[in-house]
C-alpha cells in the first residue's frame, strides 16, 4: 500500500489543525472520549427535560390562576386568598408571577385594603412584565388611590398615564378621571381644560357631550339681546 503524501503544516488552516488535534486526542483517549460523549448526551437530555417540565409548569400556573380569578369574580375573597397563597408556594418563579401579583392587588381592592393595593399597583406600573401590564397597573393605581381618599396621588397617577400612554385604549377614561379629580380638589379651571381636551380627542365618545358641558365654552357668558336685535326680528 502506498504511503500517504506528507502534509505541509503551513498549508493547513487553523480550524483544520484544531480538528486534527481533537481526533488525535480521541484516538489516544478512547475511554475518556466515550465518557465525555455520554456525559454530553446526558446533559442534553437533562436540559430538554427541564425545558419541557418548565413549559408544563407554566401552563399549569396559568390554569390555576384562571381558576383563582374566577373565584375573585364570584366574590369568594377568602377562597381567592387561600388559592393565591398556595399558588405562590409552587409557581412563584413562573412567567405568570406578575399576573398573580396583579390579582393579589385586585383582591386587596375588593377587600377595601386600598392603601396596600395602591402600593402593589404602583410597583407593577414600574416593574411589571410584560410591559403591557404597566399601563393597566397605573390606571388601577389611580382609581385605588381615589378610593383610599388620596386625591393628589390619584390625580398624579392619572396625569402620568396620559403623558406616558396617550394612545392607550384606557386614555379616554384617564382624561375623565383626571378632570374629575381636579374638580374634587378645587381646580375647576384645570378640569375645564382637560374636559375640553377630551371633547377634541374623542368627538364620538358617549361622554363627549358631558365633557363639552364642563369645558371652557360652557363658562362663557350668555349674550343678552339688545335693541337692534329686537328691531331686526
Amino acid at each position: 500500500m502506498a504511503n500517504s503524501l506528507p502534509v505541509n503544516p503551513s498549508t493547513i488552516s487553523p480550524a483544520e489543525q484544531k480538528v486534527r488535534e481533537v481526533l488525535r486526542w480521541i484516538r489516544s483517549h478512547n475511554e475518556q472520549a466515550l465518557a465525555m460523549a455520554g456525559l454530553f448526551l446526558l446533559v442534553v437530555a437533562l436540559v430538554a427535560f427541564m425545558i419541557h417540565h418548565h413549559q408544563i409548569e407554566n401552563e399549569e400556573a396559568w390554569n390555576q390562576l384562571g381558576v383563582t380569578q374566577g373565584q375573585l369574580m364570584q366574590g369568594q375573597t377568602a377562597e381567592t386568598r387561600q388559592s393565591l397563597d398556595t399558588w405562590e408556594q409552587r409557581f412563584k418563579g413562573s412567567n405568570a408571577a406578575t399576573y398573580a401579583r396583579f390579582l393579589r392587588a385586585d383582591l386587596l381592592y375588593r377587600t377595601s385594603d386600598y392603601a396596600t393595593a395602591a402600593t402593589t399597583y404602583s410597583d407593577l406600573a414600574v416593574t411589571g412584565r410584560p410591559d403591557e401590564i404597566r399601563p393597566l397597573a397605573l390606571a388601577a393605581q389611580s382609581y385605588t388611590e381615589e378610593m383610599a381618599g388620596h386625591l393628589p396621588q390619584a390625580q398624579a397617577a392619572a396625569k402620568e398615564f396620559i403623558e406616558r400612554y396617550p394612545d392607550h385604549f384606557m386614555a379616554a377614561s384617564m382624561y375623565l378621571a383626571q378632570a374629575r379629580l381636579m374638580e374634587l380638589t378645587g381646580n375647576t379651571a384645570g378640569a375645564s381644560v382637560v374636559y375640553d381636551r377630551f371633547a377634541i380627542l374623542y368627538p364620538q365618545s358617549p361622554w363627549t357631550a358631558f365633557a363639552k358641558s364642563r369645558g371652557p365654552s360652557s363658562a362663557a357668558p350668555t349674550k343678552l339681546p339688545n335693541d337692534n336685535d329686537a328691531k331686526n326680528r
